[in-house]
């Protein structure tokens, strides 16, 4: 009797194995495009001056703008949303603020990007300078603290000082103790400066990503920050999704960093074109999605 396995076409059940693996993958897509992912919006940090129907507004905006020429949802609010969304107030847009408040021109421009630069030395040479200086006059300090101190402890131990030693004394603790006053506030001023410093980094660093220019390589003084200036985030771990913002400059760009991570959040890679919704930085002033941008979303789901 024979073995009726070895009458199998393998050829055959390996392509079978193949369709049954496509036609799912392909019901996947098509089940994950008709129906639209849910979202809900979470944190909305009041640092930012923005309330939460504006930022709610925005964010309806940004999703609106991938359906728009399919004339379909791909996003869709509820209170249970599988999506968390957030705006959080951190170092980037504390840097873009502190540089506003002292009269920054921030426009993002190519010619921004070198005044910034050219501020940055200055101030760096203006730290330097100060900074060696009150680390001379702290040591100065110390070493007459530590004089007085001890001339004080010697004439206790001899029992008292003579009117005229006394008088010495007294005159010397009250002028350590103005000295000390004078570099607090000169502390304070480098603290200022420092903080100045590393808000410059940080949007320099994102003005160069924005214009393909060489970014800073550098240790911030002071505090260490990363050199990526990262507006949003999409992620995705242990099953959950968000998007996070981190920074804007206004309304309209807060619209179009929240649709790059909409298009994340469907699937859709990172584009080489300058234009579109999906290159890397922002390039162009459009909301509109380009061929590009259709173009993978049309890719990513195929019956649309």
């Amino acid at each position: 009797m024979s073995n009726p396995l070895r009458k199998i076409d393998w050829g055959l059940l390996v392509l079978l194995i193949i369709l049954i693996v496509v036609v799912t993958a392909s019901v996947k897509a098509s089940k994950s495009c008709q129906i639209p992912i849910t979202y809900r919006l979470d944190k909305v940090d009041e640092r930012f001056n923005l309330s939460r129907d504006k930022f709610e507004t925005a964010v309806k905006m940004a999703a609106a703008i991938w359906g728009k020429p399919f004339q379909r949802d791909f996003f869709r609010e509820d209170a249970k949303g599988v999506m968390e969304i957030n705006i959080i107030y951190d170092y980037r847009q504390e840097a873009t603020d502190r540089l506003k408040k002292l009269n920054y021109r921030i426009d993002r421009s190519r010619n921004s990007y070198e005044e910034l630069r050219s501020r940055l030395e200055t101030l760096k040479a203006e730290y330097d300078s100060k900074r060696i200086s009150i680390d001379n006059d702290i040591n100065d300090y110390n070493t007459r603290a530590n004089t007085l101190n001890n001339d004080i402890e010697s004439w206790n131990r001899k029992g008292g000082v003579t009117q005229g030693v006394y008088a010495q004394l007294m005159k010397e603790k009250e002028e350590l103790a103005a000295f000390r006053d004078n570099l607090n506030v000169r502390q304070e001023e480098i603290k200022v400066l420092t903080d100045t410093i590393n808000s410059l980094v940080v949007v320099i660093n994102e003005i160069a990503s924005n214009n393909n220019l060489d970014m800073l390589d550098q240790q911030n003084i002071g505090n260490a920050l990363g050199r990526e200036f990262c507006e949003g985030f999409y992620e995705y771990r242990n099953g959950k999704r968000s998007i996070t913002i981190y920074q804007y400059d206004n309304e309209y760009r807060l619209v179009r960093v929240l649709a790059h991570e909409f298009g994340h959040a469907l699937g859709l890679n990172h584009s080489n074109n300058k234009e579109s919704i999906m290159y890397p930085v922002i390039q162009s002033d459009s909301l509109e999605l380009t061929d590009d941008d259709i173009a993978a979303l049309k890719e990513r789901f195929k019956n649309i």
